[in-house]
C-alpha cells in the first residue's frame, strides 16, 4: 500500500519518511558534507584539549530507511568544539569526530531532548579508541546515522591536539562535475615544430591554448591532452617533454623520445586544486613542449596530427 500522501499535495501533513525521502532524493543517494569547505575539523588557534568543527551542512543517511530511501539534512551554522580526552603513558590512541543524527522516533535508541520541539536531535561527537587507520564510523558502528568529518590521532602522554593530529576524512554528499573537450586538427599547412627550444616552454602544437571559464562551484580541474600522428620526419633522435597549464599552475612534464622516423602518440595531463580566486574565472590553458638538450632531431605537428584536450572540473571537500 502506498503512503497515501505524497509530497506535496495542498491541505495535507506529509509524513517525516516522505520528507527524508526527498532530502535522500535531493542527495542522489549519497550522504556526506553538502559544500566543499564545510564542517572542516581543524586544531584550536591556541592548541588544547578540544578541536574546532567549522559552519557548514550535511546529509546522513538513515541505515534503517523504508523504501525509497532516507535521509536527514542538518546544518552548523555557528562553530562547534569537540572536546579530546588526553592519553595516557600506556600509548597512542585514535577517535573519529563525527556528525550524528540522534533521533528517537527514527529506529535508533536516543533519550528525548528536554525540549523535544526545538531538540537538538543532531549533535557533534567523539568517537574514542577506534582501530587505527579507521577512516568511517561505519567501519565500527554500521547502524549509525552519522557522517564521518576526521581522525585524531593522539601519541601517548599527550592533551594538546594539534594540527598534524588531525586527517580530514570528509566527502561530498553528491560532488558535481563537468567535462568539456577542445580538438585541434589539420590546422598545421606550416609544421609546427618542438624540440629545437631546450630552455624554453612554448605552446605545442601552436593553437593549443584556450580561455576556459572556470565553474564557480569547481574545487579541481584535471587536465588530459592526447596527442596522436606526432610525425618524427628522419631517425634524428627527437626527445621533448609535454606538460598542461591551468592559469599560473604547472602540470608535471611526460617524455615523447622516438629515435625512427614515424608518427607517434603522446599524453600529457595533470590535476590541479584550484584556490579560491580561480572559481569562477575566465583561466588560460595550454600543452606545450620542450626540447632535450643534447638531441638535435624534432617532433612535428602537421596535417596528419590531432590534438584531443579533456578538461574536467570536479568537486572535494577544501579547507576554504
Amino acid at each position: 500500500m502506498w503512503d497515501g500522501i505524497p509530497w506535496f499535495v495542498e491541505g495535507t501533513a506529509t509524513s517525516e519518511e516522505t520528507l527524508r525521502l526527498v532530502v535522500a532524493a535531493a542527495a542522489g543517494g549519497g550522504e556526506g558534507i553538502v559544500a566543499p569547505p564545510d564542517l572542516v575539523v581543524t586544531a584550536l588557534e591556541v592548541p588544547g584539549s578540544a578541536v574546532q568543527v567549522s559552519t557548514g551542512a550535511m546529509i546522513a543517511a538513515r541505515p534503517r530507511s523504508g523504501a525509497g530511501g532516507e535521509a536527514y539534512a542538518a546544518r552548523l551554522p555557528i562553530a562547534d568544539l569537540a572536546d579530546i580526552e588526553p592519553t595516557s603513558a600506556d600509548g597512542p590512541r585514535s577517535d573519529l569526530v563525527i556528525a550524528r543524527i540522534e533521533d528517537p522516533y527514527g529506529g535508533e535508541t536516543w533519550p528525548l531532548p528536554e525540549d523535544p520541539a526545538v531538540g537538538p536531535y543532531v549533535h557533534t561527537r567523539v568517537i574514542s579508541d577506534v582501530p587505527p587507520g579507521t577512516t568511517s564510523l561505519q567501519d565500527v558502528d554500521a547502524a549509525s546515522t552519522a557522517v564521518t568529518l576526521a581522525r585524531i590521532d593522539v601519541p601517548a602522554s599527550t592533551s594538546v591536539i594539534t594540527q598534524g593530529m588531525i586527517t580530514d576524512l570528509r566527502h561530498l554528499a553528491r560532488p558535481r562535475s563537468h567535462t568539456v573537450r577542445r580538438y585541434l586538427h589539420s590546422v598545421w599547412p606550416n609544421p609546427d615544430d618542438v624540440g629545437l627550444l631546450t630552455d624554453t616552454w612554448e605552446d605545442f602544437p601552436l593553437g593549443a591554448r584556450w580561455q576556459e571559464p572556470a565553474p564557480p562551484w569547481a574545487t579541481h580541474v584535471t587536465v588530459h591532452a592526447h596527442l596522436t600522428g606526432v610525425l618524427h620526419a628522419d631517425a634524428t633522435e627527437a626527445s621533448v617533454r609535454l606538460r598542461v597549464i591551468v592559469g599560473e599552475q604547472v602540470g608535471g612534464s611526460f617524455p615523447l623520445v622516438s629515435q625512427h622516423a614515424g608518427r607517434h602518440a603522446a599524453v600529457c595531463g595533470h590535476t590541479f586544486a584550484l584556490p579560491p580566486a580561480d572559481r569562477g574565472a575566465v583561466l588560460p590553458i595550454a600543452v606545450q613542449g620542450i626540447g632535450t638538450e643534447g638531441m638535435s632531431g624534432v617532433l612535428r605537428a602537421d596535417n596528419g596530427t590531432v590534438l584531443a584536450t579533456e578538461i574536467t572540473y570536479s568537486q572535494a571537500p577544501v579547507v576554504a
